[in-house]
This record gives structure tokens, C-alpha cells and sequence, in this order.
């Protein structure tokens, strides 16, 4: 009776199960895991594998350099390795000499070997490279040039000739030459213009620079001329303000009186055409010298 009640003791027991598998349970790897979801990744076909290098490597020496000797020649790995003279070519008197020579013979003989398979190492991967790089642009070319697939042709969207040519290149313009060149004369005149501008500005800027206060004498004299103290003097009683003293500027009514001849003073209305006879002149001689004129 106690041996029965043991079995049922244990088979209530709840005892782990063992997990037979060799791969990690995903409940290991949470959510928020970017491999949580297993994606499949393309192989890379020409990326390099990390290589686990303990430590920094020197970089190779280029042996075989574009300017210097061909080290692959025969005259260069004799010229290279020379074969002892003649005094050496006797018995060595001892056995410290003898290996000696047998190394001196090692050290040529591994410098020829050397030359030559570091020589054929090198034509092997240029070749290597030049193959890869001329496969690379005979596919990329026959891509290229390749003719345009039956399921895109049926596939493809409708567009019309006028869009067609635009994506071809530049649309066709037949009077762009003419206007081209009336666009280069026109830009040419404005440049003249410009330039005769410039050189009127500069003359009258020479003719003008006589009056020019170039000295602190004349800078003094000139604002003793203009800031003057009023009253002005005896000869100008009863006047208030500058304008009765010397006369307000021209107006347009004025100017128009002139050109009329319909002045109020009597000198002015007297003095014939004369005086603007003489302005307009000298108008015509400073547009036909190119400059102005006092």
C-alpha cells in the first residue's frame, strides 16, 4: 500500500521538459528586437570578410615601380645577384667560411625566386582586375543598350510625341539663331550706351572739378560766403529771411518766362534771344564734341 501511494506521490510531480533544439526560442529575443522577425539577406557578392587581425600591419612595399629598372628582367636579377669572383670559387679553408658562402648562395638564389614570383603575382592581378573590370563594363553596357522589354512595352503608359520629344532632348526651335543674334546686338548697343554714358559722366565730372573744395583755405572761405550772420548788412534793410536778400529759387512759371520771352524785368525782356540762342549752342556743341562745355 505505501509502494502504491509513492507512484502517485510522483506522478503528480510536474518535472521540466528538456528542449532539444540547437537554436535559441524566440521568447529570448523581445519586440522591440530588430530580429525578432527573421528576414532573409541577400548574399553581398563582392563585400570583403572580416578579417580578425591582431595588431597593425605594415603596408607592402611596391617593388615593381613605374619609374626605375624593370626588376623582372634577367640583366636586372643578375646585374642583382652576383656570382662570387674568381678568388672565391677555391676550396673555403674552413667550415665557418664554407657556410658562409652556402648562405650568401641562399640569399641569391631566394632573391631570384622572389622577383620572380612576386612579378608573376602581380601580372596575375592586374590581369585579374583588368578581366573583372572589362566583364563589368561589357554587362553594364549590354544593359544599357539592351532592348526594351515586351512586358514593359505592354506595360508602359501612353505618351504623346510632344512629351516624347521633350524626354529625347531639346525641343525643336527653328528662329532660335536669329534671335540669338538679334539678343547679341542688342546686348552690344546697351554696352556702347553704357561705355559713351560713362565717359560724359567722367568728363563732366572733370568740368565740375574746378568748383571742387580741395583745400582747408577754400572750404573756410566758402562758409564764410554761406553762413553768414543776419542781418546781412546795410544794403539789406527791412529783409527778413534769405530769399529777400538774394532771391527765391526759380519755379517752372520762371523758367517758362525765359523760354517765352515774357520776363517782368526789363533787362531780361530786352535781352533778346541772344542769351538762349547761346545756351541752346553750346547744348549742340557739347552733344557733337562728346563733353561738356562751360
Amino acid at each position: 500500500m505505501s509502494s502504491l501511494s509513492s507512484l502517485s506521490r510522483c506522478s503528480k510531480v510536474s518535472l521540466p521538459l528538456r528542449s532539444f533544439s540547437t537554436t535559441s526560442s524566440l521568447s529570448a529575443i523581445g519586440p522591440e528586437n530588430p530580429k525578432f522577425i527573421e528576414i532573409p539577406l541577400p548574399p553581398q557578392r563582392y563585400a570583403a570578410p572580416k578579417r580578425d587581425i591582431k595588431g597593425k600591419l605594415p603596408p607592402p612595399r611596391n617593388v615593381f615601380r613605374t619609374r626605375g629598372p624593370d626588376k623582372a628582367t634577367p640583366e636586372y636579377v643578375a646585374a642583382a645577384t652576383l656570382e662570387p669572383s674568381d678568388r672565391h670559387s677555391k676550396e673555403p679553408p674552413n667550415d665557418f667560411v664554407a657556410w658562409k658562402r652556402r648562405m650568401a648562395a641562399s640569399r641569391r638564389e631566394n632573391l631570384r625566386e622572389g622577383l620572380l614570383e612576386l612579378h608573376k603575382r602581380k601580372v596575375g592581378q592586374q590581369t585579374a582586375i583588368e578581366t573583372r573590370s572589362r566583364m563589368k563594363s561589357k554587362r553594364r553596357e549590354a544593359l544599357v543598350y539592351a532592348p526594351q522589354r515586351e512586358d514593359e512595352r505592354l506595360t508602359s503608359t501612353t505618351v504623346r510625341q510632344a512629351v516624347r520629344q521633350v524626354q529625347k532632348g531639346r525641343v525643336p526651335d527653328p528662329g532660335r539663331e536669329e534671335r540669338v543674334a538679334v539678343a547679341a546686338e542688342r546686348v552690344k548697343a546697351k554696352n556702347i550706351a553704357r561705355e559713351v554714358q560713362r565717359k560724359d559722366a567722367l568728363h563732366t565730372l572733370y568740368m565740375h572739378a574746378r568748383e571742387f573744395i580741395t583745400t582747408e583755405e577754400q572750404l573756410h572761405a566758402e562758409i564764410e560766403k554761406v553762413f553768414v550772420e543776419f542781418p546781412f548788412g546795410p544794403e539789406h534793410v527791412g529783409k527778413t529771411n534769405i530769399w529777400d536778400a538774394y532771391g527765391a529759387p526759380p519755379s517752372v512759371r520762371n523758367m517758362l518766362s525765359t523760354v517765352n520771352n515774357t520776363q517782368k524785368s526789363a533787362m531780361d525782356y530786352h535781352r533778346g534771344h541772344g542769351f538762349i540762342t547761346g545756351k541752346r549752342m553750346t547744348k549742340i556743341a557739347e552733344e557733337l564734341t562728346g563733353g561738356k562745355m562751360d
